[in-house]
This record gives C-alpha cells, structure tokens and sequence, in this order.
C-alpha cells in the first residue's frame, strides 16, 4: 500500500508542476520551475514512472510492478488535475489547446519525443543517485520540456485538464517512448548493449 501512495503523489506533484505550466504565459520560467516535481519525487523517494522505467533490466522489480506505478501516478496526476481545474476552470481551455497541438504532430514524432524525454529523465535521475546534488535536475528538465519533448505524465495532467480523453492512445505511445529512451541509455550506460 506504502508503495501505492508513493506513485500517487508522484503522479500529483508532476500534476501540480503541469498545472503551473499550462497556466503561465513565461514558459521559460515555467519549464525551470516544472524542474520542482523531479526534485520533489527525488527528494521524497516518490515512484514516478519515467524515473523508475530504465532500470527494469536490473530486475530488481518486477515487470507488473512499473505499470502499477504507471497507474498510481496517472491517478494521482488526475486527482490533482481536476481539483487544479475546480480551483480554475479557465485552465481547461489552456490545457486542451495544449493536447490540440500534440495531436496535431504524427504519430512517430510523438514516440520520439517521448524517447528524447525518456532520455533526459534518466541522465537527471542517475544525477540525483549519484551526487544527491539537484542540479541535473534543473538542467534536464527544462531541456526536454523547451525541446517540445513528450513527458508522459505530465501529459496525463494536460489530458485530465483539458477533460480530452482523445488523447489516450497518444499518451501510450508517448509512455513507450519514455520507456525506450530510459532503458536504451541505462542498458549502453551498464554495458549490456555492447556500442
């Protein structure tokens, strides 16, 4: 149950930092701002999905337990996103304008930013293990968010936000492009993948 509750915060405080996003006209500062939700899980020891992913080849988890995760936090990026649309309805507008211009990119594009997102994810979490120091943090994310990159749970904020369940099947997607990104830096980074 602990574990649960772990991925439905995660899932909340990438909703809250998406939340400051869609409702900012800066979004410069908004992306370095959005860097708060990373730092919070890292902090916390919260389970975020695009933070846990690249490291299911160590097998230390097993597979269920990342779409379990996956589910937490797109509930607990859900609950978030409609009390932040109780407190602001005008968010819904701004949030679903968000989703129109995803969708309007094809399809490959979307799993691709999704993997350069799954990339970044991975170098700031490994920069956290590492060093405990949240400057990786505050540099990859902004990178991927100012690069149109796809964050899958954030996007889930932006879905629930814009009440645009449309964009489920591109949001899956997007998620296995976060997957592959992650798992395809840790397997080179640890020598399975010989390059």
């Amino acid at each position: 149950m602990k574990k649960y509750w772990k991925s439905l915060f995660a899932g909340g405080a990438v909703a809250l930092a998406g939340r400051l996003y869609a409702g900012m006209d800066d979004k410069g500062a908004a992306a370095i701002l959005f860097s708060f939700a990373l730092y919070m899980v890292c902090l916390f020891g919260l389970d975020l999905f695009t933070g846990k992913i690249g490291f299911i080849t160590d097998r230390v988890k097993p597979v269920w337990w990342y779409a379990a995760v996956f589910l937490g936090n797109f509930a607990g990026a859900a609950a978030v996103a409609f009390l932040c649309i109780a407190a602001d309805p005008g968010l819904v507008a701004a949030a679903s304008a968000m989703i129109d211009a995803k969708l309007a990119v094809p399809w490959w594009s979307l799993f691709f930013r999704g993997l350069l997102c799954g990339i970044l994810m991975y170098a700031a979490v490994v920069s956290w293990k590492k060093s405990g120091n949240p400057l990786g943090i505050f540099l990859c994310i902004p990178m991927f968010i100012l690069s149109g990159f796809e964050h899958s749970i954030a996007d889930i904020s932006y879905l629930c936000m814009g009440l645009r369940f449309d964009f489920l099947p591109a949001l899956l997607l997007i998620a296995l492009g976060n997957a592959a990104g992650s798992i395809l830096v840790h397997v080179t980074r640890n020598g399975i993948l010989k390059v």
